[in-house]
């Protein structure tokens, strides 16, 4: 007889991800901290003079940076050399972001999408015997390079970002005569906004591969074996949750349903929410109704 699909043990963390996010924007800020002491160095070594624009008041004063075309463009290119190895070094394959925080997402995900279809399904469980051979499988591979190369978009756009941001804060600072504290002060502001541009990243792309994993490895089997299921929506149950996304739990949608909904970019945006496999007969009804009822007493309590 089949077994009951395995709901999450915690409802605030159903993805099981907060910790991993949580290091990755340590991981990210850390890099990014050493990406302002880079530029905060630049600054140091444009020499510069102060002039009084009224001797009158002494108080009113400039700051002249010696500047030409050539340092202007080498300070161009450090800060993007600068970002560039820290932010977005690598390929989509062995980028730091990816190796140890996207990929073991998407692992994961598909360890509990493999467990729990293990579970209810006998055709799934015969085909799918070892995680080792579905992690090495060519359907496998073929959807986390796809991943892979997504998210390393997203991390190419940040460094780019910061990039330009950071060039323009310096070199806008300095022209516009800002005393070199001043100048110190923008840019540390400006790498506020890239950090929390990152723990954006962070948290959307690592939940968001893991969710992309489970339908994914959902989909494959629907297609090799023919096992059908629709996935249960369990919204985290935190205080800062949407109701947009508390009004989903413990509601079935198709695969399609769900990727549709997320492709709709503020609904995967800092989500926690998960989603459980559910096998369902041909006129789409769950074939453990039970765990439709167990999922929305969560929302009692």
């Amino acid at each position: 007889m089949a077994g009951s699909p395995v709901l999450p043990s915690s409802d605030t963390d159903p993805t099981g991800q907060q910790k991993r996010v949580q290091k990755a924007i340590k991981d990210f800020n850390r890099r990014i901290d050493a990406v302002q002491k880079g530029v905060l160095a630049i600054l140091k070594r444009i020499p510069y003079k102060v002039v009084t624009l009224n001797a009158v008041n002494a108080e009113q004063k400039t700051y002249i940076f010696e500047l030409d075309d050539f340092t202007l463009a080498n300070m161009d290119n450090e800060i993007s050399m600068l970002i560039g190895q820290l932010i977005d070094e690598g390929t989509p394959q062995t980028n730091w972001f990816m190796s140890a925080y996207i990929t073991p997402a998407y692992v994961q995900g598909t360890a509990l999408t493999m467990a729990n279809l293990t579970i209810q399904s006998e055709a799934y469980a015969v085909s799918r015997p070892h995680l080792d051979s579905l992690l090495t499988s060519a359907p496998y591979r073929r959807r986390l390079s796809l991943l892979q190369a997504r998210t390393f978009n997203e991390m190419k756009k940040i460094a780019d970002d910061m990039t330009g941001d950071l060039a323009s804060t310096l070199s806008r600072g300095m022209a516009s005569g800002l005393n070199p504290r001043k100048i110190a002060e923008n840019i540390e502001t400006r790498i506020g906004v890239s950090k929390f541009d990152a723990s954006r990243i962070a948290q959307t792309e690592v939940v968001g591969a893991m969710r992309t994993a489970r339908r994914e490895e959902a989909q494959q089997a629907q297609t090799d074996l023919g096992v059908k299921s629709k996935l249960l929506h369990l919204s985290a149950l935190k205080s800062t949750s949407r109701a947009s996304h508390i009004a989903r739990h413990g509601n079935l949608y198709t695969i399609q349903e769900v990727a549709t909904w997320y492709s709709i970019v503020p609904n995967m945006i800092f989500c926690y929410c998960s989603q459980v496999e559910v096998l369902v007969d041909d006129k789409g009804n769950p074939l453990s109704p039970g765990i439709i009822e167990r999922a929305k007493r969560k929302l009692d309590k």
